[in-house]
């Protein structure tokens, strides 16, 4: 039998998803400049109070949004393993990785959105955060580049210079996958994008 508490905490953060869904399809649709908690409130049908119970401004759930992707996209990316006998190819954990990760933001495609063009708000406070966001991914990226380093899976390379590159690369990937138009699956894109990412830094 669930208790009371479990289940109210359970409707808290069922609430607070909601809010943080509506917030991406409205930072998604009009820019961060463009957005308002009056917007935010609307397409998550809850009362301006409830809003302020979770989150004290537009830039705090902006923020959250945010924590919670750098969260789950750390999360998908780990340390090839070359010492299990029994791990798949590195070659082969590298690519799932990335179909995992690129799977990820591609399936949601609000977020997708407000991570392209969220950088070219006119708001200060928005534009660093989204530069400190894909800060961390080029750190995230910099240290799989070391560690492929480390276990000779990759050729001698400056990770800080290649990692920029690869964050480029992959932001433009994103850009054609989000695209109405696009008829390319997920797989299709990350095994052109290692072909032409990696082939320059792989043995």
């Amino acid at each position: 039998m669930v208790s009371p508490v479990d289940a109210g905490e359970r409707a808290k953060q069922e609430r607070r998803r909601q809010i943080l869904a509506a917030a991406k399809a409205v930072f998604a649709d009009a820019g961060y400049h463009g957005a308002s908690i009056h917007a935010i409130i609307e397409r998550a049908q809850i009362a301006r109070g409830t809003f302020y119970l979770y989150f004290e401004s537009k830039a705090a759930v902006f923020d959250s949004i945010l924590d919670q992707a750098l969260a789950d996209l750390r999360a998908r990316i780990h340390r090839i393993d070359v010492d299990d006998p029994g791990a798949q190819a590195p070659q082969v954990q590298l690519r799932t990785q990335v179909v995992a990760t690129l799977e990820y933001i591609v399936k949601d495609r609000a977020l997708a959105t407000m991570l392209l063009s969220a950088g070219n708000t006119p708001d200060v406070e928005a534009a660093a955060r989204i530069e400190q966001f894909y800060g961390e991914i080029r750190d995230l990226l910099r240290r799989a580049l070391e560690s492929g380093l480390e276990i000779g899976l990759l050729r001698k390379c400056h990770p800080g210079l290649v990692s920029a590159a690869l964050l480029g690369l992959i932001r433009g990937v994103i850009e054609e996958l989000v695209r109405e138009d696009n008829e390319l699956s997920v797989e299709q894109v990350v095994d052109e994008l290692l072909m032409v990412a990696l082939r320059g830094v792989l043995k």
